[in-house]
């Protein structure tokens, strides 16, 4: 076997050329498949999930859950103490766990954390 283009022994020339043309094609679905994954991951980068509509989402559990009966629905109102919500949240290291005291769905407390999050930003 000098040319390296010519069939194995035991192999045809009509089953290498099939054989060739498999490896070909199976070489165009990888690299198709790398082309569509890096196209997605830059979409991706450039249009991350809308954060409205998780906020959305979480200020109607905020709502539902209760929570706006005593800290109105933008977590601003005060407290007997004289502290909000949203105060009390920025001073703790972790205010999306602090928000498991009350809620114990933790794809809820998500929800809510991610509403209260930019609200807890704005607050200092």
């Amino acid at each position: 076997m000098s040319s390296s283009m010519s069939a194995p022994r035991g192999i045809t020339g009509l089953q290498y050329a099939h054989l060739l043309r498999l490896m070909a094609m199976r070489q165009a679905v990888v690299f198709s498949a790398i082309a569509i994954l890096l196209a997605l991951s830059r979409a991706a980068a450039q249009n991350p999930a809308a954060p409205g509509s998780e906020s959305s989402e979480g200020k109607k559990v905020f709502t539902s859950a209760g929570c706006a009966k005593c800290h109105d629905a933008d977590g601003s109102k005060k407290l007997a103490d004289g502290t909000t919500l949203l105060g009390r949240l920025s001073k703790v290291k972790d205010p999306e766990a602090r928000l498991g005291t009350r809620l114990k769905n933790a794809e809820q407390r998500r929800q809510v954390f991610l509403y209260l999050k930019p609200l807890i930003a704005d607050s200092h």
